[in-house]
């Protein structure tokens, strides 16, 4: 008997391509309607593109999914950058969430020791990011439960300079979409 998995998506890995990638929180659960988890994906984000090596064309991070656009430029392709972004998220909100204290380190392995100080940076801004959301809901909310993300990720290699033109405005703009302000500000056109 074939069993089905519809999380088993074959990936298709090229050289020089821009991929359109969207991905959801588990359960569509609305964690970033919180600015703080917002402020934080972002710096992760950013970092993630020093570290995995990236153009990053556009993005925009909505209440339970986010949407990127970018190109591959070094040696991890574009599974393993989402995995990174994915795995540091989660890591990184669940600490802001007062849930676990030590983070496993970014810098273990793959050569990243040349990333301290931003690492440093970013690790930085997290605990005030963390001191600011205790400071906002206390040591003990309830009101978001574990940070977790939706297994997997929706992925479309862009065929063509039209299709990229259409997916960057889609990127960019898709908070207009489902009712966000115009200026929101978690989006690479902000």
């Amino acid at each position: 008997m074939n069993m089905f998995y519809r999380n088993s998506q074959k990936r298709i890995y090229l050289e020089n391509v821009v991929y359109f990638v969207t991905f959801k929180t588990y359960d569509n659960f609305p964690y970033f309607q919180e600015e703080i988890f917002c402020d934080l994906f972002v710096e992760e984000l950013l970092l993630c593109q020093k570290m995995k090596q990236f153009e990053l064309h556009a993005f925009n991070v909505l209440y339970e999914h986010v949407h990127l656009l970018f190109q591959p430029m070094g040696k991890y392709n574009y599974s393993k950058i989402i995995q990174f972004l994915k795995r540091h998220s989660t890591r990184d909100i669940n600490f802001v969430l007062n849930e676990g204290a030590i983070r496993e380190s970014r810098l273990r392995g793959g050569g990243y020791e040349k990333y301290e100080q931003f690492v440093k940076k970013h690790d930085e801004k997290l605990v005030g990011l963390r001191n600011k959301f205790i400071e906002k809901y206390g040591l003990r909310q309830t009101e978001f439960p574990l940070f977790r993300w939706h297994k997997s990720f929706h992925d479309h290699i862009i065929r063509g300079e039209r299709d990229f033109e259409n997916h960057l405005l889609y990127t960019a703009y898709n908070h207009l979409k489902h009712g966000l302000p115009e200026n929101w500000k978690y989006t690479s056109i902000s």
